[in-house]
């Protein structure tokens, strides 16, 4: 217990700016099918409301703005067509929460999966 408190007083003292996440499952993406690039891991982040990805020592966090709460415990990646670019390929998870009827929408609210893509720029159709 004396160490784990010597190292939050480290942490909390320190001026460098601190970020605490948690991940349940870390998958890698092996063949690029997010398209950020080969074998980068991606976690699904506790707390976050997204998908982290460690990319060039770098975190990208693929935030799901809605509904609130986003947690996943499952991922996996699909190309569907190789030829299409960005369009034929993502990755999906659901939310995987115990309870959805505790999220918005209340009672009868079921899980949902969710497709992360990425685009070359945010008005690529």
């Amino acid at each position: 217990m004396d160490r784990l408190l010597k190292m939050v007083y480290l942490i909390t003292s320190s001026c460098l700016p601190v970020y605490f996440f948690s991940s349940y499952y870390t998958w890698v993406d092996q063949f690029n099918t997010l398209g950020l690039g080969e074998n980068l891991p991606i976690n699904t982040g506790n707390g976050s409301e997204g998908l982290l990805v460690l990319k060039d020592g770098k975190w990208v966090v693929l935030s799901v703005p809605y509904p609130l709460g986003f947690y996943t415990k499952w991922m996996d990646g699909r190309i569907d067509d190789p030829n299409a670019g960005w369009k034929g390929r993502g990755i999906w998870a659901t939310i995987s929460t115990r309870t959805p009827f505790h999220m918005e929408g209340g009672k009868g609210t079921t899980s949902k999966v969710y497709k992360f893509q990425m685009r070359p720029d945010p008005l690529a159709r």
